[in-house]
Order: C-alpha cells, then sequence, then structure tokens
C-alpha cells in the first residue's frame, strides 16, 4: 500500500512539473507535427477519384501514413524523453540517495515516471492520429480513428516500458543508448521480413493494424496492395499480437523494477571524489 501511495505521489509531482513552458512547447510540436505534415501533403497533391486505382492504393496509404506518424514517432518520440532519463536525472541531481533509502523510494520513482510518461505522451498521440485522419479521410473517419486510438495506447504503453528498462540497465549515455535501439531494432529489424523481426514492437503494432483494418479478410485478397501484407504479417490473429505486446510490456516493467531493486548506482558527486 505505501509502494501505490509513492507511486501515486510522485506522478502527481511530475505531472505537475511537466506543464512547464518548455515541456509544452515540445508537446504541441509533437501533436501538430503529423498534422500539418498531412495538411501540406492533402494541398500538393490531388485525391484520386473513387474507383481508381490510385483510391485502391490512398485506402491502404493513409492507414500506414498515420501509424508511421503517430503511434510511431510522436508516441516514441513523447516517451523517450520522459522515460529513458528517469533514473540518470536522479542521480544527476544528487536526489538518488534520498530516494534509495526510502522504503520502495526507487520504485516509485520509476513506475511514477513511467506513467507520467505514458499520461503525457498519449494526448499528443490521440490528438495527432484524430486530426490526421481527418485530414486524409474526412468522409468516413471513425473507423481509422479508432484504430489508431488503440494504437497510440499500447504504443505508448510499450515503449514508455523499452525505454525505462534502458533507462535502468544504462545510466551512462542513457537517450544515446535508446536512439540506437530505435534505430537499429525498431526501425532496421522491424523491417526484415524474417523470425527476428517478431521481437519488436513495431511488428507487433503493424500486425493489429493490419487485423483491425480487416486487411487479412478474404475480402482483400484480390486486390494487389493487400498480398504483401497478407504475406508479411503471419497467420496469427489480433489476441496474440495484442497478448504479446501487453506481456512484454508487464515483462519489461518487472525487470526493471528487479535490477533496479539489485543495482547499487553511483552518483555524480561520488565518481568526483
Amino acid at each position: 500500500m505505501n509502494a501505490i501511495r509513492g507511486v501515486s505521489s510522485v506522478f502527481r509531482f511530475e505531472w505537475k512539473r511537466s506543464f512547464s513552458v518548455p515541456r509544452m512547447v515540445w508537446w504541441f510540436l509533437l501533436t501538430s507535427f503529423p498534422p500539418a505534415l498531412f495538411g501540406m501533403i492533402r494541398l500538393l497533391i490531388d485525391r484520386p477519384s473513387a474507383g481508381s486505382s490510385g483510391a485502391d492504393a490512398m485506402e491502404f496509404t493513409i492507414p500506414i501514413g498515420v501509424t508511421i506518424l503517430c503511434p510511431g514517432v510522436v508516441c516514441i518520440m513523447g516517451v523517450f524523453l520522459w522515460a529513458t532519463p528517469a533514473i540518470t536525472s536522479e542521480l544527476q541531481g544528487q536526489s538518488w540517495v534520498y530516494l534509495a533509502v526510502r522504503p520502495h523510494g526507487a520504485i516509485s520513482v520509476l513506475l511514477g515516471k513511467y506513467l507520467v510518461a505514458v499520461t503525457w505522451t498519449l494526448p499528443a498521440g490521440l490528438i495527432a492520429s484524430a486530426l490526421s485522419v481527418l485530414i486524409l479521410a474526412p468522409e468516413d473517419p471513425g473507423r481509422l480513428v479508432w484504430v489508431q486510438w488503440r494504437l497510440v495506447l499500447l504504443s505508448c504503453l510499450s515503449y514508455a516500458a523499452v525505454f525505462t528498462l534502458i533507462g535502468v540497465v544504462f545510466t551512462r549515455r542513457t537517450l544515446a543508448v535508446g536512439i540506437c535501439y530505435v534505430i537499429f531494432v525498431e526501425v532496421f529489424l522491424s523491417m526484415i521480413p524474417a523470425v527476428v523481426n517478431t521481437f519488436t514492437i513495431q511488428f507487433r503494432l503493424r500486425s493489429l493494424l493490419v487485423r483491425w483494418m480487416g486487411w487479412n479478410e478474404p475480402g482483400f485478397s484480390d486486390m494487389p496492395m493487400a498480398q504483401p501484407f497478407q504475406a508479411y504479417f503471419g497467420n496469427e490473429s489480433d489476441w496474440w499480437h495484442l497478448g504479446m505486446l501487453l506481456g512484454t510490456t508487464a515483462a519489461l516493467l518487472v525487470a526493471a523494477t528487479l535490477i533496479l531493486g539489485r543495482r547499487q548506482f553511483t552518483t555524480s558527486a561520488e565518481t568526483d571524489a
């Protein structure tokens, strides 16, 4: 019970700090980037007429484009800047020793900052995805918005857990390690059509996109654009991908808390001495 109160206290404290001017400016930039980009594209490119091959291609490219920028770029960058330096900031601020001696103090800080990373980024992803869909597909936005909102939520939960673990394991060059992870694992490995890409979060999110959009249904099998998706994302159900994603998130958080409870950290003041 004390641990839960500690997490809520850290969450409230960090949440109030998130309303500073620099962080709100960054939140606004994250939120407005995808709609602004898609708005420029909509102004420069005419929408193809219904029934044409271009319209069939747009039926696939719009959800993919929104997924790349909103559950992808916006959510990754948002939780990255909050969750990755969660422990490093305490070590550099020389407040770690006071947290470590309090009952459940370290775990409360870790989980509290994890929740702040998720809840701070989640509205940005939800707003950005909704505006992007309304710009690109104003005729029938309901289904696509609902799909994107679920992907945004899962993306925030999963990536925040990944960066939290990275912040616990790597207390030096933490941001650099996080950037390398995103580039090598979530961009490079996730695009390889092999077993290795199933270990990435991007693979699970893209697989859920395919199933929630109905691209794996028999009605889409005759469309040329559907064949690569069906071959690339396997035959597992959406519940399987959802369970794997949530299970991985829980496992990462458990690993981060266990490592944090056993590891001895050195503050910057002790290093200088």
